[in-house]
């Protein structure tokens, strides 16, 4: 053997290269001892049930139920047993799509009730998954009955664990859960992400203060659960609140660690309720320079072009302190009245900021100068996505063709966002609540500068480019203007 290979980290190196192939990897730990245990290490590594553990024995020890689960047909021997151990012992990861919140696929097999008892008399779950690190429990248990659910949840902890998600099954009693989320500090205490879903959104929880001990948590996605009550959050992923519910339970978090926060709210809030908001997210970091992404939209969908939410810069000031942000985005929240101060404040206090959205469902008012804009575009040079309102009547500098000669007025939009946004490669008209139809002018002189654009940059012309609409964190479609690396939108151009 080549001396190489004397080398595990060469070995997993090699291997990298064809661990998307189940058939490549048997084959590798079928030829010597060395290169075995690395190559069935990647092989058990991720599952998404039990079943690969189970159908690994004889065929004779298992069969399928009525139920299409995996029934015990007979008694392994204790070296059949055995084999089952040594498999599981590599696994680290359990987890359905990822910890998406998309129901698993039809063919998805789980074991059934006695056989998950019966395989857990013999191996607690904790000493069958020594490496275990991330588990969606419904790769365990998938089924509908939810007497055992959370005895045998409890036994999967260990302080090993650092990715959890679980349902909690309707009709589960709310002291089940607190009694479990009260044993997650001490029995997994390095969790770093977990997920809870319930699946009606009627279940409402009271968190422990020890639940607040979990130092390490950088990720708390709640899914249906009522989060007035929770006392500890990296990231809120709530569905859907009420404006005051997310303020209440920001105004508990206590975390140094808070990095993201994205809150979609049911119904519209006025001024003084998002001004609460946004206080509570101001206080609700100890370290500021930990906060990362900053999410927030209206989901109630009220298509009333009437209802007027006046958003002043002033609101939003409270978030400048955050001087490590990457992406904040408002979505559909009221009328934002954002001003030159304001805009050139966000640059100096976020210079490395990614994405800023302000998009607004309803018409507001435009202070926003020409100038602010093109400073700020000037100096967050990282800028990928920008949604914002402002006035470009009053242009300060008229844009310029290669040769330095002013370029016709119709001709003016493509050279200024070629000069102000050098890799821009699209954008979008956006609409607005109340418009009974499209603008066709207005559609019609955008489409021509937008094909202008890449003209200037020789980019080839695709009837697909600039129908492509882009969606947001929730899933709405969002129609500001866009592009691959910069962004910007505005009312006033054409």
């Amino acid at each position: 053997m080549h001396r190489a290979l004397e080398s595990e980290d060469i070995i997993y190196a090699v291997l990298e290269h064809i661990k998307s192939s189940t058939m490549d990897l048997v084959n590798v730990a079928m030829t010597c001892s060395t290169l075995a245990g690395p190559a069935l290490n990647i092989l058990w590594s991720e599952h998404s049930s039990l079943a690969p553990l189970i159908m690994c024995l004889p065929q004779d020890t298992w069969e399928y139920a009525e139920d299409q689960t995996i029934e015990l047909s007979r008694e392994p021997s204790p070296i059949e047993w055995e084999r089952l151990r040594m498999n599981a012992s590599r696994v680290r990861r359990l987890l359905i799509n990822n910890f998406s919140y998309v129901p698993p696929p039809k063919s998805h097999i789980n074991l059934s009730v006695r056989a998950l008892q019966r395989i857990f008399e013999r191996f607690p779950p904790a000493i069958l998954f020594p490496k275990l690190c991330a588990l969606d429990f419904e790769a365990v248990f998938g089924l509908p009955e939810c007497s055992m659910k959370f005895l045998l949840l409890r036994q999967f902890m260990s302080p090993g664990l650092e990715s959890l998600r679980f349902d909690v099954p309707g009709g589960t009693p709310t002291r089940e859960v607190e009694q479990l989320l009260d044993a997650f500090p001490a029995e997994a205490s390095d969790l770093r992400q977990l997920s809870i879903s319930a699946g009606h959104g009627a279940t409402t929880l009271t968190v422990p203060p020890s639940f607040g001990k979990l130092v390490k948590l950088i990720v708390l996605a709640i899914h249906g659960i009522d989060l007035g009550v929770f006392r500890h959050s990296c990231l809120l992923c709530a569905g859907p609140p009420t404006m005051r519910e997310c303020t209440h339970f920001l105004r508990q978090v206590t975390s140094r660690q808070l990095a993201n926060i994205s809150i979609g709210y049911s119904e519209p809030a006025c001024p003084t309720k998002i001004k609460e908001f946004v206080e509570s997210m101001s206080t609700s970091c100890q370290n500021p320079g930990h906060l990362q992404q900053i999410y927030v939209m209206d989901a109630s969908h009220v298509d009333d072009s009437e209802l007027a939410i006046p958003l002043p810069s002033e609101i939003f000031r409270p978030l400048l302190k955050f001087g490590k942000l990457l992406s904040v985005e408002f979505i559909g929240i009221g009328n934002y009245n954002l001003d030159d101060r304001f805009i050139n404040d966000v640059a100096v206090a976020w210079p490395n900021i990614r994405q800023l959205k302000f998009a607004s469902q309803r018409r507001g008012t435009c202070t926003v100068t020409f100038a602010a804009m093109m400073s700020l575009a000037s100096r967050c040079r990282l800028l990928q996505t920008l949604h914002l309102t402002f006035d470009a009547t009053q242009m300060t500098t008229m844009p310029r063709a290669p040769d330095g000669t002013e370029v016709a007025r119709i001709a003016r939009v493509p050279y200024f966002l070629a000069e102000v946004f050098p890799t821009l490669s699209d954008f979008k008209w956006y609409d607005y609540f109340g418009e009974t139809g499209i603008d066709v002018v207005m559609e019609s002189a955008l489409l021509e500068a937008w094909q202008q654009l890449r003209m200037l940059r020789n980019l080839p012309y695709d009837d697909d480019d600039g129908d492509d609409s882009d969606e947001d964190n929730s899933g709405e479609d969002d129609s500001g203007e866009e592009s691959e690396e910069e962004e910007s939108d505005d009312d006033n151009w054409i």
